[in-house]
């Protein structure tokens, strides 16, 4: 407390002034004070504009790559359905409807990738010097598909019936047949 003690006097000295000297410091850092937290808001609204942003072209590009694996949809509508997505969701966070605007897609056939750039542009609460009211925030996703058919089965020999010795695959097969009995409950 010591250590302080004598920048409290100050400070009461200085509040106790009468000359007008208070007046003047608090209002500039009281403007200071107010720039910083519009600042500090600006800063929070893009961000979670940022954040829905990513959201909404993550969750349309994983749907759109998912039904381009299924053949729900033909690539050639890849465009519609990641705009059909975005539409849905365009309300999520602080976005507001139709204000994601759809850059560019671009399906990669080779790398069997959709990748989807979106921006909006947000109104900011408090627009600072020269910023201007408008911010623009982008997002970007891929995600990948694929458009082979596979199904695949596993299958596990415990009897040795694989061997390559037929002796091999006999005993196995007698060790095995009385450990497999059916329990009726």
């Amino acid at each position: 407390m010591r250590q302080f003690k004598g920048l409290v006097r100050g400070v009461n000295g200085f509040a106790r002034d009468r000359g007008g000297n208070f007046a003047v410091l608090f209002g500039a850092a009281a403007s200071i004070l107010a720039l910083g937290a519009g600042f500090a808001v600006n800063i929070a609204q893009l961000y979670n504009a940022r954040s829905s942003l990513q959201s909404v072209v993550d969750a349309a590009v994983t749907s759109t790559a998912r039904d381009l694996t299924l053949g729900v949809i033909k690539e050639t509508d890849a465009n519609a359905s990641v705009q059909a997505f975005l539409d849905a969701n365009s309300t999520a966070g602080i976005l507001q409807a139709d204000q994601i605007v759809l850059d560019k897609l671009m399906i990669d056939r080779t790398a069997k990738t959709v990748q989807v750039d979106v921006h909006a542009d947000i109104g900011l609460y408090f627009p600072l010097f020269s910023v201007g009211d408008m911010q623009r925030v982008a997002a970007s996703t891929t995600a990948l598909y694929s458009d082979k058919k596979i199904e695949v089965a596993m299958m596990l020999d415990i009897t040795g019936s694989m061997a390559a010795d037929w002796r091999a695959t006999r005993s196995a097969t007698s060790r095995t047949r009385p450990r497999m009995r059916s329990r009726i409950f």
